[in-house]
């Protein structure tokens, strides 16, 4: 590979990975922070997904704490 073809390479995935970044302005943070903008803002709406995925897999709880099964949380 040449020299000319690893700095297109390295300046491409530079630009991938600088894409995803973006600085947010105190004033945007407001209308993130809005509760129709969570993933769970809506509790009726997480209640029902929930329960649809309780009955599919024949369970239920464990949708949102963490552990790894071994008893110290």
């Amino acid at each position: 590979m040449s020299h000319l073809a690893l700095a297109l390479l390295v300046a491409a995935t530079l630009c991938a990975s600088a894409a995803g970044c973006a600085t947010v302005s105190p004033w945007e943070r407001e209308e993130l922070a809005r509760p129709d903008m969570q993933f769970e803002g809506n509790r009726d709406r997480s209640a029902g997904e929930e329960h649809a995925t309780e009955v599919r897999e024949g369970s239920s709880g464990g949708l949102g704490g963490g552990g790894g099964g071994c008893g110290c949380n």
